[in-house]
């Protein structure tokens, strides 16, 4: 799934929009005046509801709601939901909005919500991770001619949002891939909305495309193995002839992009000359602590794909906290003696610009790139991910914060989700977009964020922490854990926009 959210103008779903003559506080030193206090919002009387069947309601939904008379107070919000079938139940939201005083227009993009539908009325929840970027309940109510008002709920307070329209029929979209770098005879499974109308699927070569005439499709989900033909980088495209659209996958199959493959520094020291470690900022200390490079026989089965003959995927992984799964306590503060591997990210970047055929450039925008690996997780005798994340550090040296931003953060499962192993490893994908440095313009491109670390000798660090990231995912101690990582790689991140035939 991919959710953006720009936080520098984050607004509430019960935003109260004021003319600013109105809204502007008068603060004075003498205790005589008093400070004027702004009503309480009034609860907003719902709508009479209007029968709608079920196909109608699942599809695109749009509108926009405008205040202000001319230029110096006008306020302008787009809203959009695109309803899934009543079946799967889920609606997608999205919120621009531009006021009179800038030209930049944000956004809050592709929240999730649950929504139960009585055939007039929806009531929509947030998602976990949708309540925790602020969400708030939504009641849509038809009141005829395709025309359906959304309301916010909030602490009992209903406020209206905006009138919508419905603008368009479902269309197939993919959230994300389970594995980005398979081989020939792996099962990679595409996940998304509205699949079942996919009809042909197409992986790209280095003479165009190749089809995949063998693929299972339900709403959430395409199935297909890899088959025996050479592939290169690029995104599996999925049409819907029907719908007359084409929508992208991830990139897949960036083997050039790759900058970890083995973790083997294959006994050489400082500064680990013609190994993957090498490095122009001279690390003299141990590049590894309470973590095992393991070969994928010495694994447990899930980690590799052994099933096709000669092969295996991947032949290698990195391993905390060694080569056998160990138990994993709550640790009491974000730096713990736990394991580590360090390495200098700013070579690493480099080698991904010299090998990977232009793909990543100096030039090309952090926003726009993202770091991967694949993962096994092994937790309390299950293939699963449950708890505790990753710290990956770009500068190991800026403190110990859950906010720093030169830090990421981040966990692939949350308290509503974990993820499953059981059909083995997959792809972890931390986009540079949260190290929030990169929102700096200095650090803005991959080649001004990597001069920066290799000139200023900037170790990077990866430590796995079992304590509570935020509410969405608290720590639970385990009696056995293991996390593997292997084929780390720097990518081009996000997903083309679908396209029309």
């Amino acid at each position: 799934m991919i959710t953006k959210i720009h936080q520098k103008h984050l607004i509430s779903l019960s935003l109260i929009i004021c003319n600013l003559s109105v809204c502007t506080m008068q603060t004075s030193c003498s205790s005589d005046i008093d400070i004027p206090s702004l009503p309480e919002p009034e609860s907003t009387t719902i709508a009479q509801g209007v029968t709608l069947s079920a196909d109608q309601l699942f599809g695109i939904w749009e509108g926009v709601s405008e205040v202000g008379t001319d230029n110096t107070n006008h306020f302008e919000q787009s809203y959009r939901v695109e309803f899934q079938s009543v079946n799967d139940a889920e609606a997608v939201f999205s919120h621009w909005f531009v006021d009179a005083t800038s030209t930049m227009r944000d956004s809050i993009c592709n929240l999730t919500y649950s929504y139960e539908f009585d055939g007039s009325t929806i009531d929509l929840t947030p998602h976990a991770a949708a309540t925790a970027a602020g969400a708030v309940k939504i009641k849509g109510v038809h009141t005829g001619n395709n025309t359906m008002v959304l309301y916010a709920v909030k602490n009992d307070a209903v406020t209206t949002m905006c009138t919508l329209t419905r603008t368009g029929d479902p269309q197939p979209s993919i959230t994300g891939v389970d594995r980005t770098l398979p081989q020939a005879g792996e099962t990679v499974t595409l996940t998304g909305r509205n699949l079942q109308f996919v009809d042909h699927l197409y992986l790209p070569t280095p003479t165009g495309e190749t089809e995949v005439n063998d693929f299972n499709a339900t709403s959430r989900q395409i199935q297909f193995t890899v088959p025996s033909v050479e592939l290169t980088s690029g995104y599996v495209r999925c049409q819907a002839t029907g719908a007359h659209v084409n929508a992208y996958s991830p990139a897949m199959f960036c083997q050039n992009c790759v900058f970890f493959h083995d973790f083997s520094t294959h006994g050489t020291q400082s500064p680990y000359t013609d190994t993957e470690f090498e490095n122009s900022i001279n690390i003299t200390q141990s590049l590894f602590d309470k973590v095992s490079v393991v070969a994928a026989d010495n694994l447990p089965d899930g980690h590799a794909l052994t099933e096709a003959p000669g092969i295996i995927n991947p032949e290698y992984m990195l391993c905390f906290f060694g080569e056998t799964p160990t138990p994993w306590g709550i640790d009491n503060n974000l730096d713990p003696n736990t394991g580590m591997i360090r390495f200098s990210m700013g070579d690493r970047m480099q080698y991904v610009i010299d090998h990977s055929d232009g793909l990543i450039t100096t030039r090309s925008k952090c926003k726009e790139v993202a770091i991967e690996m694949d993962i096994y997780v092994y937790s309390d005798g299950q293939p699963l991910w449950n708890t505790g994340f990753m710290s990956f550090r770009l500068d190991k040296d800026q403190g110990k914060s859950l906010t720093q931003s030169w830090f990421a953060q981040t966990a692939m499962w949350d308290l509503n989700a974990t993820v499953s192993f059981a059909n083995g490893w997959q792809t972890y994908t931390i986009p540079l977009s949260a190290f929030r440095i990169t929102e700096s313009e200095t650090y803005a491109t991959v080649g001004s964020l990597m001069n920066y670390l290799k000139q200023n000798n900037k170790q990077a660090i990866i430590k796995l922490i079992n304590y509570q990231l935020d509410d969405t995912h608290p720590a639970q101690m385990l009696s056995n854990f293991q996390f593997c990582i292997a084929n780390m790689r720097l990518v081009p991140y996000g997903i083309p926009a679908t396209t029309k035939e």
